[in-house]
C-alpha cells in the first residue's frame, strides 16, 4: 500500500513539474512572436474572440502532441529523471515554436497574426495555423523518439525534417486548384480546410519517413528520401484511385463557367472539404505502402 502511495505522490510530482515547463512555454511563445507581445500573460476569454481561441488552442495541442513524447526513468534517481526531462521538454518546445515561425513565415508571409486574427478575425488563417501546430507536432514527436537523448542529433533531425515539410509546402499550388493568398485575402474556409489536409497529409508522410532506425546518418537520410520519393509516385495513384472508385467530380471550373465568373473567388467550402479530405486520406494510405509493408525473408538471402 506504501508503494502505492509512494508512486501517487511521484506521479503528483512530475504533473505540476510539466504544468512548470508549460508556463516556461509562455516566456518562450513571447519572445519568438514579438507582434502580440504581452497577449499571451494577460487573461483570455475564449468567447471573446473565436478566432483567437482556435489559434491558441491549436498552439496547446500542438505541445501537448510533443510532450506525449517525452518519459520519465527513474532507474537513475528522481532528479536525474527530472533534470533529463526538463532539458529534452525545453529543447522541444524550443524547436516547436522556432518550427512554427518558421513554417508560418514561408506559407503566411503576407500576412500578420495581429491584422488577421485580432482585427479581422479570419477564421481561414485560425485554421490554417491549426493545421501548421498539429502537423509539425506530428512530426517533431517522430523526431524526439529518432533522436533519444542526444541533443546533437536532435538538432540533425529537427532540421532535416524542416527543409523537407518547407520543400512540402510549396507544392500546393500544384496539388490545388484555389488561389491561396486571394482566398485567405477574403476570408475563404474553402482553401483553408484544403490546406488543412494538404499539410496535415505532408506531416503524415514526412513523420513516417523519419520513422527510420537511425545508425548512419548517410544512409539514413538516404533512406528518408527515397521514402519519400516513393510517396510522391504512390500518392498520385491513391488521388485517381478515390476519385474514380467514388465518382468524384470535380465541378470547380464548371461552377466558374456556369456563374460566368473570371475566377474563382467565390469556391464554395464543399470544394475545399473535397480537396482537403481526397489528400489526407491518399496520404494516409500512401504511408501504410510506404512505411508498413515488411519484406522480412520474403526474398531469400544468398
Amino acid at each position: 500500500m506504501n508503494e502505492l502511495f509512494d508512486k501517487l505522490i511521484l506521479r503528483i510530482v512530475f504533473t505540476a513539474f510539466i504544468c512548470l515547463t508549460l508556463f516556461l512555454y509562455r516566456f518562450a511563445h513571447n519572445i519568438l512572436y514579438p507582434s502580440n507581445k504581452g497577449i499571451i500573460f494577460q487573461k483570455f476569454f475564449p468567447s471573446k474572440n473565436s478566432t483567437e481561441s482556435l489559434h491558441f488552442f491549436a498552439r496547446l495541442i500542438g505541445i501537448g502532441v510533443v510532450f506525449s513524447e517525452f518519459h520519465f526513468s527513474l532507474s537513475e534517481g528522481f532528479l536525474f529523471a527530472v533534470l533529463d526531462f526538463f532539458i529534452r521538454a525545453i529543447a522541444g518546445f524550443l524547436v516547436y515554436l522556432i518550427s512554427l515561425y518558421t513554417v508560418e513565415s514561408m506559407v503566411l508571409y503576407n500576412f500578420e497574426y495581429h491584422d488577421e486574427v485580432i482585427k479581422r478575425k479570419n477564421m481561414a488563417f485560425a485554421l490554417i495555423g491549426l493545421g501548421h501546430a498539429i502537423g509539425i507536432s506530428i512530426i517533431l514527436k517522430v523526431v524526439l523518439e529518432t533522436a533519444g537523448s542526444s541533443i546533437s542529433m536532435l538538432l540533425f533531425l529537427w532540421l532535416f525534417a524542416l527543409v523537407l515539410i518547407g520543400f512540402a509546402t510549396k507544392t500546393f499550388p500544384i496539388m490545388s486548384k484555389l488561389s491561396f493568398n486571394r482566398l485567405l485575402i477574403q476570408k475563404n474556409m474553402a482553401v483553408a480546410v484544403s490546406y488543412l489536409g494538404f499539410f496535415l497529409g505532408w506531416s503524415l508522410i514526412v513523420s513516417s519517413a523519419l520513422n527510420t532506425p537511425l545508425h548512419q546518418i548517410k544512409w539514413y537520410a538516404i533512406q528518408v528520401v527515397l521514402k519519400i520519393l516513393l510517396s510522391l509516385i504512390i500518392l498520385p495513384l491513391f488521388i485517381r484511385g478515390i476519385k474514380f472508385i467514388f465518382n468524384l467530380e470535380d465541378d470547380l471550373f464548371k461552377l466558374v463557367k456556369v456563374e460566368g465568373q473570371q475566377d474563382n473567388s467565390n469556391v464554395e467550402l464543399g470544394f475545399g472539404i473535397y480537396e482537403g479530405a481526397t489528400f489526407f486520406c491518399a496520404c494516409f494510405l500512401t504511408i501504410v505502402i510506404t512505411g508498413r509493408i515488411h519484406f522480412d525473408t520474403f526474398y531469400p538471402t544468398f
